[in-house]
């Protein structure tokens, strides 16, 4: 009886285990959908989204583009433009 429970509580501690890689994949699902579309052209990188967003609606002010994108990476936010 006790090496039952003993085998158990590991089997639950496993899935426990490999059940908390997934949990901290969620949030990455979240950053795929704020991706920019098929044809847009990544441009470069920014470690505000202050600053990203100034440059993109600079590049719209200017007529460089129509639309632009700020993409949250793991470190930085990526500016993406339909041009």
């Amino acid at each position: 009886m006790i090496r039952s429970l003993e085998r158990a509580g590991i089997a639950a501690f496993a899935a426990a285990l490999f059940a908390a890689p997934a949990v901290l994949a969620a949030p990455a699902a979240h950053a795929a959908a704020v991706r920019p579309a098929g044809d847009d052209v990544y441009r470069t990188w920014f470690t505000s989204h202050a600053r990203c967003v100034a440059e993109g609606q600079g590049g719209i002010d200017r007529g460089h583009w129509e639309h632009y994108t700020c993409s949250e990476g793991d470190w930085f936010w990526h500016l993406w433009t339909n041009r």
